[in-house]
């Protein structure tokens, strides 16, 4: 089977999770890439490791990010490290950055920098607000810039309660998938015309992708729609309800009428199907509050099994809230091969792969995380360099 980006070199000079969450998929894809990091590692390299007493004892999310990576360790402070990265990108097809504009301006690697090292690079640049504009060096990581700023706390949570935080890189991983399609988008590009690309995806704007739905109204009336809000649902078959043992079931776009009877059907309350207050769409709207009780009674008296088998006996779209350990054991996502294990020398592990699958093709993760700068030597002898210099730049601290 063919790696659909065998033969595609990346260079990421990128830390945190949005930018370097693009380099791991690109290496889940076949790609060879490079991550260049500080001396001893970047950030990330010391949070998120679980504790002494867990069966795995490194730095997961980083895992996460950096699976299939090679790592080359450079200190951008010192003088001539901006020619050694330059060097570098000289013979790569993808920079993947996120590095603010006065990052890139102090190192020298501002899009027509490189494009003059390289005609044929796709600079990718993943930011909380872009290259362009009045923010353009305001840092974002994805609270703020994904989930705040572009509008989604404001319509999520309880209408009478306090705004709701994300889980942890929702808007990082939603913004790496976005600058992974852009960067093939851009390396389709290249190929046909033979020049190279800028590609510029934030954190801020794919925020406002993932919400456009209620911003598309937003743009045309200028008003800000209401929260959900499941004890007043604007349509109670949509909606949440709990079930005998604890557990919670989702409806799901059951607006259309015929939806309503399986329902009433599913629930063994028939009746409810002949009643002129419940008989429409429109009727079930206007009745909304009062109508999620009655299902909410029904849901009450039977557990979770018994709703299972009747919700699917009569074609209805549902799910079961579960939790973490429950998806990380679901056969459906099994067949997906969605947590492959990877080998590590702490034991191997299961990770997220890849969210898609390409039939045919040689796609997966390719091996654990790098050490810090193990293969510096190597790269650079790709690159060109000799020996000597090589030792000349580890002399000058360059290398760390």
């Amino acid at each position: 089977m063919l790696a659909p980006l065998d033969g595609i070199r990346v260079l990421e000079v990128a830390n945190y999770v949005a930018a370097p969450s693009v380099g791991a998929l690109m290496s889940d894809l076949g790609a060879d890439v490079i991550k260049v990091e500080p001396p001893g590692g970047e950030v990330m390299r010391g949070v998120m490791t679980p504790g002494d007493d867990g069966p795995f004892r490194a730095n997961f999310l980083f895992e996460l990010e950096n699976r299939g990576k090679r790592s080359v360790t450079v200190d951008l402070e010192r003088p001539g490290a901006s020619e050694l990265i330059h060097r570098l990108a000289g013979s790569v097809d993808v920079l993947l950055t996120n590095l603010l504009p006065r990052r890139m301006e102090k190192y020298r690697l501002m899009p027509d920098q490189l494009r003059a090292t390289n005609p044929k690079l796709v600079l990718c640049s993943v930011t909380g607000y872009g290259l362009r504009g009045p923010e353009a060096d305001r840092p974002g990581f994805d609270f703020a810039a994904f989930w705040t700023r572009a509008g989604i706390m404001s319509v999520v949570g309880h209408p009478d309660g306090p705004p709701v935080l994300s889980r942890i890189a929702q808007g990082d991983h939603t913004t790496g998938m976005n600058a992974l399609a852009a960067i093939l988008a851009a390396l389709r590009l290249r190929d046909r015309t033979g020049e190279g690309q800028v590609v510029e995806v934030t954190l801020q704007q794919t925020g406002v992708y993932t919400i456009a739905t209620d911003l598309s109204r937003a743009l045309i009336d200028g008003k800000q729609p209401s929260r959900f809000d499941r004890e007043e649902p604007h349509n109670p078959l949509f909606n949440t309800y709990p079930t005998a043992d604890g557990h919670w079931v989702m409806l799901v776009h059951m607006t259309p009428d015929p939806y309503w009877p399986r329902l009433c059907a599913a629930m063994g309350r028939e009746d409810l199907a002949a009643d002129e207050r419940y008989d429409s769409m429109k009727k079930r709207v206007v009745h909304g509050a009062h109508l999620a009780t009655v299902i909410q009674a029904e849901f009450e008296k039977r557990d979770l099994g018994h709703w299972s088998e009747k919700l699917d006996e009569h074609g209805l779209i549902w799910a079961p809230m579960v939790d973490l350990p429950t998806v990380a054991n679901d056969p459906t996502l099994h067949a997906l091969d969605a947590f492959p294990e990877v080998p590590h020398p702490n034991g191997a592990f299961r990770t997220v792969g890849v969210p898609f699958s390409i039939h045919g093709a040689d796609i997966g993760v390719r091996r654990a995380s790098p050490e810090p700068g193990e293969h510096t030597m190597d790269v650079l002898s790709e690159a060109g360099l000799s020996g000597d210099d090589i030792a000349e730049l580890a002399a000058g601290g360059i290398l760390g």
